[in-house]
């Protein structure tokens, strides 16, 4: 077949294309019933032909397009048998992450207190971060600073006192939130 032909039998095979599609819309829908799932089907069906034909010739192309279509359908009843079954969503089911308003709040509550760290004497940030935030015993860090435990147990207390007084000059309650 020259160029020439070619081109003057597009529109008829174009026209035979979209003929084809809309026959195996409606022979995919009608086992279906579900708009999206169908069209995919078909979708798949015209990417199988031309993938095929990339390899070999293909004689009857309505009935190979049939053939895959169906194949393809079986294959998407036995995959939905495969799948559990599906429930309705309701808003009870909570989501694992915080909420946005939760998680700003913890934010603004960070902010408050680094800044409350950075302006707290050297002394009293380096006991109450050794202790609290490290974890390291009273004692330790006593024999470290060459305090005694009452100190060390004095400078924490001084420091609590310190975040909790930024926290409610900020409207915030500066104790632990539930």
């Amino acid at each position: 077949m020259n160029e020439i032909s070619s081109i003057a039998m597009r529109p008829h095979a174009e026209r035979d294309d979209a003929d084809l599609h809309q026959a195996l819309l409606q022979f995919v829908g009608g086992r279906l019933r579900h708009h999206a799932d169908g069209e995919d089907i078909v979708q798949e069906t015209w990417l199988r032909l031309y993938d095929y034909r990339q390899k070999r010739s293909v004689a009857n192309v309505g009935a190979f397009c049939f053939k895959v279509a169906r194949n393809l359908v079986h294959d998407y009843f036995r995959a939905r048998r495969a799948m559990p079954e599906a429930q309705e969503l309701t808003e009870e089911i909570a989501c694992p992450q915080p909420r946005i308003e939760t998680v700003l709040d913890y934010r603004q509550r960070v902010e408050i207190l680094v800044s409350a760290l950075r302006v707290m004497p050297p002394l009293r940030r380096e006991v109450f971060l050794r202790r609290r935030l490290d974890g390291i015993a009273s004692k330790t860090i006593a024999e470290d600073l060459g305090l005694s435990v009452a100190a060390i147990e004095k400078h924490c207390t001084r420091a609590l006192a310190d975040l909790r007084a930024a926290l409610e000059k900020r409207g915030l309650p500066g104790g632990a939130r539930p």
